[in-house]
């Protein structure tokens, strides 16, 4: 009669094991450990060829205008006071103005004051005058250029980075200098707006004025005597109060024209330094350790892609155990030291 066979199912893993998925990199060790050597020196390429960089960081703070903030609050502060004060001097708007493309094509014509010479674009683009298109300057600037605001202070930090460290102090000063030069004639142009507006209303209140009481005046010459709520006295008191409210709109109208004209002439900064540029710039850190980390982590990625594409990690476990058997020293074929006394007592017991 047959035996029952019984057929047994592999279970599967719960878990993969770890020395499954270490297998295809222990086998192939020496190409994995050559793509690591690549990235290795590619990083350090990375890290050392190029020419140190040097950072010129100022930290700024907005001036707001005090006669301006006065007058303002509520949806117009949280607007940049710009319903009634106009252009102000907020940390966003100053942010801006830094980059402003006018600002930095002075900033870039302007010469280094150092033994060099040379304009500033010269400089960064490291070609002469005579190369450089006007379209290239201002992408050159601004790839040199930083300008971030801290929500939570409101302090400005302008940075400039390149491999020319009088560049980087001389630019980030004069776009300083230049960004509140800017912001003066801005602002005065405006004001002078303001105040020939503002001259006008003065002269049309003043006209009102003089029209309430010229009636004023003829009122009274009409009627020196009158009773009390009588029709002439409630006619008096719309003629005293016509005369009230021009007043009113008169005074109004020279205040505002006295704040257009003392804001054209004054003299105040758009920002102030509150941390200046050191004396002594130091070139930024290479971050060695760092960029090799990041090599070695690159070179495991593309060793397990090549892995991949190889088939390294589906080839079955049994080809990877004959290939140990292999590498102790036995041929490929023949059988490995624990199974040969098995076989002898095979063949004795035959003879």
């Amino acid at each position: 009669m047959p035996r029952d066979t019984e057929m047994v199912v592999p279970t599967a893993d719960a878990e993969l094991p770890l020395g499954k998925i270490l297998r295809p990199y222990r086998r192939r060790w020496r190409l994995v450990l050559a793509i690591c050597a690549v990235a290795w020196a590619v990083g350090l390429a990375v890290a050392l060829i190029p020419a140190r960089r040097y950072s010129a960081s100022v930290v700024l703070a907005a001036v707001p205008n005090a006669r301006n903030s006065a007058l303002t609050g509520g949806i117009t502060a949280l607007l940049g006071s710009a319903q009634l004060g106009g252009v102000q001097s907020t940390p966003y708007f100053i942010a801006k103005l830094l980059l402003l493309r006018s600002v930095v094509t002075q900033v870039a014509s302007e010469r280094v004051p150092d033994a060099r010479g040379g304009t500033v674009i010269e400089r960064v683009l490291e070609e002469p005058a005579a190369k450089i298109k006007p379209t290239q300057v201002e992408p050159a600037m601004r790839d040199i250029l930083v300008a971030d605001v801290d929500k939570q202070t409101g302090l400005i930090a302008l940075r400039a980075t390149h491999t020319d460290s009088a560049v980087v102090r001389h630019v980030a000063t004069r776009l300083v200098e230049a960004a509140s030069e800017t912001f003066k004639r801005v602002s005065r142009a405006q004001a002078s707006s303001q105040r020939a507006a503002q001259a006008d209303r003065v002269d049309s209140a003043r006209r009102q004025l003089r029209r309430a009481e010229e009636r004023a005046l003829s009122f009274m010459s009409a009627n020196r005597a009158f009773t009390a709520f009588s029709p002439a006295s409630i006619s008096r008191q719309q003629v005293e109060r016509e005369v009230s409210n021009a007043q009113t709109v008169y005074s109004q109208a020279r205040s505002d024209y006295e704040s257009a004209v003392a804001r054209e002439l004054e003299e105040t900064p758009a920002v102030v330094v509150v941390d200046p540029i050191p004396t002594r710039l130091l070139p930024d850190p290479r971050r060695i350790p760092l960029r090799m980390v990041l090599a070695t982590a690159l070179g495991l990625v593309a060793a397990t892609l090549v892995l991949l594409m190889k088939g390294e990690f589906s080839r079955p476990e049994h080809e990877d155990e004959s290939a140990d058997r292999g590498g102790n020293g036995d041929l490929p074929g023949a059988p490995s030291a624990l199974d040969r006394p098995h076989r002898e007592r095979v063949i004795a017991s035959g003879d």
